[in-house]
């Protein structure tokens, strides 16, 4: 049988006391209150690993559980540049796969060996004949296997309850989701916990630079653009491993041209007869 609420609290003394003072004094699991938008006390995140981003990301990072709605211009593709800093640390520390689902390119293999990432720990389901509500599933179920870091997924027409159901999956188990669209996603409402519009930084100068800008997140409004440079994610990891494979290359022909240089010594060599 339930009890009356004078049972556990004292009515008139509680209205006596402050708002502030009652805020305080009211701390339930589950409850989100707007002045801790940037704690971080009641959702787990990684790093960005761009010190700009994570100053206006609530609890300073990407939603380690949670469906994140990326909006990109065409040819813009910042999908590694972006995420490289955080997958790259999230999988140096943690096990499991990336699952890609329905990437628009491969992704490079070396760049994401320099960075951190084996292409072993790389999961891509490919299938250009599919329905979006057949990869949503595809999605859906990645979320629910253990063996899954993180899943990104490049899905233009995408339904409400399919996002609905990704975010949900997201967030029960604990896993983060990228889902990638176009510029006219943002017309629509989402139940992402974060939306986000990146563009090319227009500066002379800054091609490697990225304007982001946040729509939707647990906390204020961000009136302006977060202006990211990603000349080092971008390139480096790409030139390493460029330059690694230069140098395994140069390495394995010479050991070829040594080994036919000794054959052909060898080859020519008189033969001694008794």
């Amino acid at each position: 049988m339930s009890q009356p609420l004078h049972a556990f609290t004292n009515r008139t003394a509680l209205q006596a006391l402050p708002c502030a003072a009652r805020l305080q004094e009211v701390q339930l699991d589950g409850v989100w209150r707007g002045s801790d938008w940037h704690g971080g006390r009641m959702q787990q995140t990684w790093p960005s690993g761009h010190a700009a981003l994570d100053a206006e990301l609530p609890g300073g990072g990407w939603p380690g559980n949670a469906l994140v709605q990326i909006q990109q211009a065409p040819h813009t593709h910042a999908e590694w540049a972006l995420l490289l800093p955080a997958l790259a640390a999230q999988a140096c520390q943690h096990n499991g796969q990336l699952v890609l689902v329905a990437p628009p390119y491969l992704p490079f293999a070396p760049a994401l060996q320099a960075a951190g990432i084996a292409p072993q720990r790389l999961c891509c389901v490919q299938a250009p004949d599919r329905l979006a509500q057949e990869l949503a599933w595809a999605c859906e179920q990645a979320l629910h296997c253990r063996d899954v870091l993180a899943v990104l997924a490049w899905l233009p027409q995408l339904t409400l309850p399919a996002q609905r159901r990704l975010q949900l999956a997201a967030a029960s188990q604990g896993r983060p989701m990228w889902l990638w669209q176009d510029l006219q996603a943002g017309q629509h409402s989402s139940p992402a916990a974060l939306r986000l519009r990146l563009e090319r930084a227009p500066q002379a100068g800054a091609a490697n630079g990225l304007q982001v800008q946040i729509l939707k997140r647990r906390g204020p409004c961000l009136d302006h653009p977060v202006q990211l440079s990603l000349a080092h994610w971008a390139w480096m990891p790409v030139l390493q491993a460029q330059a690694g494979r230069h140098a395994r290359q140069s390495e394995e022909a010479a050991l070829l041209m040594q080994g036919r240089a000794m054959s052909h010594a060898l080859g020519a060599a008189p033969v001694m007869v008794d």
